[in-house]
């Protein structure tokens, strides 16, 4: 089997190592001045990380070159380019915990990257006094009703749902998510779809979890710059007895994807979630009926049409609605 051909930003950042076995410090210096897809910043992850004993330890050249050329090949491409460089240096030293967190990082800079083209696009022409499309972003932890209520919005719109759960599943036959890249690779693929409704003019509903910042933070970015009015609501459940129950009594019914979660895999997840402090909706579902919960959007999706972010309801006024029955 032929070995993978090296980029030529690859071979220009070999040439300049003068040792035949270099250290991982060599490396970094060496592929830092090329360019490449998100090169840079992966040199920083990994210095970051930097010891005394990457400093000391020589790596055989044609190990790390057999790794990263392993690299490429995970990662589906035809050329060992640097980022796969440095990730083969980090597998030829045989720190797995490193590698995998070093892969994770590439795959959010590789995100970020593609994120930004999104931003690019620009909206299709509407016709004079057409309101803005919604994009509604339905967010909480499992077993919150954030899905009964995405799906049930809709259809009201009306305007499509894009489960992050549902598009997970497509992939699980081919082999492709991991967990250094099954994060970034749902974010983008939400983004993707929701953008070209955006593009168009057209509504959209994002059902996920919602739990960062940066995911949150890009879904309002995205509304921002096709000329959409972003709309975020969090799904809560105050009863932890009834949450438990319809977490492990649920059935979801999606294909290639688990039926549901466990209730400790729920609470790490809780741990993971960032605090939402920009303006929007939180729904306490152990409170309020689906019914009420969904009209509350709809006036939140009416009110967001009329007025700019700046001038809507505070987040704790926001909050003490959400609560009452």
């Amino acid at each position: 089997m032929n070995p993978i051909p090296l980029h030529p930003t690859t071979d220009a950042a070999l040439a300049r190592l003068d040792d035949a076995d270099p250290t991982l410090h060599d490396l970094v210096k060496a592929v830092a001045e090329e360019p490449g897809w998100v090169v840079r910043d992966l040199v920083a992850a990994v210095e970051d990380e930097d010891g005394d004993r990457d400093t000391r330890t020589r790596l055989r050249r044609a190990e790390v070159l057999t790794a990263a050329g392993r690299e490429a090949e995970v990662f589906g491409d035809d050329q060992v380019r640097c980022e796969y460089l440095l990730l083969g240096a980090i597998a030829a030293l045989g720190d797995d915990d490193r590698l995998a967190r070093t892969r994770a990082r590439f795959h959010e800079l590789m995100g970020d990257r593609a994120f930004a083209e999104y931003l690019d696009l620009v909206p299709r022409p509407r016709p004079a006094n057409a309101p803005r499309p919604p994009l509604v972003l339905l967010a909480g932890l499992p077993g919150t009703g954030k899905s009964t209520l995405a799906e049930s919005l809709a259809t009201v719109l009306p305007a499509p749902v894009f489960s992050m759960d549902w598009q997970l599943g497509t992939l699980v036959p081919f082999g492709v998510l991991r967990p250094d890249n099954t994060g970034p690779l749902a974010e983008l693929t939400l983004i993707a779809a929701a953008a070209r409704q955006l593009q168009l003019g057209l509504g959209a509903v994002v059902d996920a979890t919602g739990h960062t910042r940066a995911f949150r933070a890009r879904l309002e970015s995205l509304a921002d710059s096709l000329d959409a009015r972003f709309v975020g609501v969090e799904c809560v459940c105050s009863d932890a007895t009834a949450h438990q129950s319809r977490v492990e009594g649920r059935d979801r019914g999606i294909p290639g994807w688990p039926a549901t979660v466990t209730w400790a895999h729920l609470q790490r997840m809780k741990e993971r979630w960032e605090d939402w402090h920009e303006p929007h909706l939180v729904l306490d579902t152990a409170a309020v009926s689906p019914e009420t919960g969904l009209r509350r959007i709809l006036d939140l999706i009416a009110h967001a049409d009329t007025c700019t972010p700046g001038s809507w309801p505070t987040h704790r006024a926001r909050r003490i609605l959400a609560i009452e029955s």
